[in-house]
């Protein structure tokens, strides 16, 4: 069974050039292409967390227009509504599109320092001290002499 090497090729390294043009400083293009890599992602970021704040937003006046046609009582305003509801359904539809185009976005992206490794979990202990008495010499030596 071949192994399948394909995952490993779009890897962005920022110094995967091992030659340059001598005019240029590379310690330099390296800072640059990491800065401008750290600002891409930046943006992106940007961009999720808007789309999820607007996707919230949107089902948020959904269940509040959802309660108030419940409560209505003329015709009028429930078809007034209706159609608030409709739209903003479909705007809420539009959103998860963009969602789920971001999510795309983020699978294909090449992976780089950054982004190639992520914590699967994360987990702190903290050893708490036993609220021990104060043990004189006599009680320690018969205590071990006990324990032996």
């Amino acid at each position: 069974m071949p192994i399948d090497y394909s995952k490993w090729k779009d890897i962005e390294i920022s110094d995967d050039e091992d030659d340059t043009h001598p005019n240029i400083d590379t310690p330099s293009l390296y800072r640059w292409r990491h800065q401008a890599r750290v600002e891409r992602m930046g943006e992106f970021e940007k961009k999720k967390s808007e789309t999820k704040e607007c996707m919230d937003k949107s089902q948020r006046e959904i269940s509040e227009l959802k309660a108030k046609l419940a409560q209505a009582d003329r015709e009028s305003d429930k078809k007034k509504i209706e159609a608030d509801i409709e739209k903003l359904e479909k705007q809420f539809s539009d959103w998860k599109s963009k969602e789920e185009e971001l999510e795309k976005q983020e699978r294909l992206a090449p992976w780089n320092i950054d982004t190639i490794c992520r914590d699967g979990f994360s987990k702190t202990t903290v050893n708490k001290i036993d609220n021990k008495k104060e043990m004189s010499e006599e009680e320690r030596l018969d205590q071990s002499q006990q324990f032996m």
